[in-house]
């Protein structure tokens, strides 16, 4: 199931001509699946999995795609969803300059936390790669429907778009 064939569609005028439209800003706000955690479970995106990669291996459908980004409350997949380890070497090369800068000091951490460059206790340097790809890692975290309420959460989010 398209996440817009939900959404209500209507003849609109542009110009001299009527074209039929889907109503693309029509939006929903439910809080039932994200406040009841019995139906949310965790799990790690492994490595290169798309967004209908995932929908497929939890939902035997890649369809099912915009449930997970309703769930998690994405905005901009493209920046919101891990990238694999390729993509985050070809992100990182692109972000910080070439292949040496990436290895370059981001910041200095002490016991987990950012310090000064000039700290004097002991501090860890972690470079551009190594804070791109924890960033990274925890975006692989995502919450997902427990696949028993995805009927029920399909028609809930059916019954209130087409209002």
């Amino acid at each position: 199931m398209s996440y817009f064939s939900n959404f209500p569609s209507g003849m609109l005028k542009i110009g001299n001509e009527y074209k039929y439209v889907t109503d693309i800003f029509r939006r929903v706000y439910t809080k039932a699946p994200s406040v009841n955690y019995s139906e949310i479970e965790m799990v790690t995106v492994p490595d290169g999995y798309t967004i209908e990669q995932a929908s497929d291996l939890y939902y035997g459908e890649a369809t099912y795609h915009w449930v997970i980004a309703i769930i998690n409350n994405y905005v901009d997949i493209r920046e919101e969803w891990p990238k694999s380890n390729a993509d985050l070497l070809e992100y990182c090369k692109l972000k910080y300059g070439g292949l040496e800068e990436i290895y370059q000091v981001h910041h200095y951490e002490a016991d987990g936390l950012i310090v000064q460059s000039s700290y004097v206790g002991t501090r860890t340097e972690v470079t551009n790669m190594q804070y791109e790809e924890k960033l990274n890692d925890a975006k692989r975290e995502i919450k997902i429907l427990r696949p028993e309420y995805l009927t029920y959460f399909v028609n809930k989010f059916q019954t209130l778009i087409s209002r």
